[in-house]
């Protein structure tokens, strides 16, 4: 399994849904409707899940599904 497959499926685990209904460009904010605490106990559930540490200030920037693709894919090559 890839990354983006595998990050998705934890998303979506994290939300209650299946895969199919996260799009990888979907917005956490309109899209998945994730408020500020909710991104952060996504992004913290992920963080364990994935064995990696977000950078606090990139983590602002972290707006869609894809961005957390990206951000964890990075984080795994370091």
């Amino acid at each position: 399994m890839n990354t983006q497959k595998e990050v998705i499926a934890a998303i979506a685990k994290h939300l209650a849904v299946t895969p199919a209904d996260i799009d990888i460009s979907a917005s956490l904010a309109e899209d998945l409707g994730l408020g500020p605490l909710e991104k952060a106990d996504l992004l913290s559930n992920l963080s364990s899940q994935f064995k990696v540490t977000f950078d606090p200030l990139e983590v602002e920037n972290i707006e869609t599904v894809h961005d957390i693709v990206v951000m964890i894919e990075d984080l795994l090559i370091e």
